[in-house]
């Protein structure tokens, strides 16, 4: 599916989030994370905290549900691929299938 002129805007905000993760994520890579509705909206944002912390897409589906948003069928951009091993975390995969994300597109 090509990406489309919201994709584009959303990862490039979901790039600049990724940079509030400098010197905190390490030695995790720093990812940013938008959720979102096709029509612009947003829902919720973050980025990746300390090693063992919270994923970038769990603190935007938290940011999301701290604001009541209905994720069913939103869309997630985010700046790399979401896990989906259990580490010291759980699947970021499984947190967004479990919030009802439809779509995600990864950078």
């Amino acid at each position: 599916m090509p990406l489309t002129e919201l994709d584009r805007v959303r990862l490039r905000q979901a790039l600049q989030l990724a940079q509030q993760a400098i010197g905190l994520s390490d030695p995790n890579p720093r990812v940013g994370c938008i959720v979102g509705s096709e029509d612009g909206r947003i829902h919720g944002t973050g980025f990746t905290q300390e090693a063992g912390g919270p994923h970038a897409e769990v603190m935007a589906l938290r940011d999301a549900a701290s604001q009541g948003a209905d994720l069913r069928g939103a869309t997630a951009w985010v700046t790399l691929e979401p896990c989906a091993h259990h580490g010291r975390t759980p699947p970021c995969c499984d947190a967004l299938v479990a919030a009802g994300i439809g779509r995600v597109v990864a950078a």
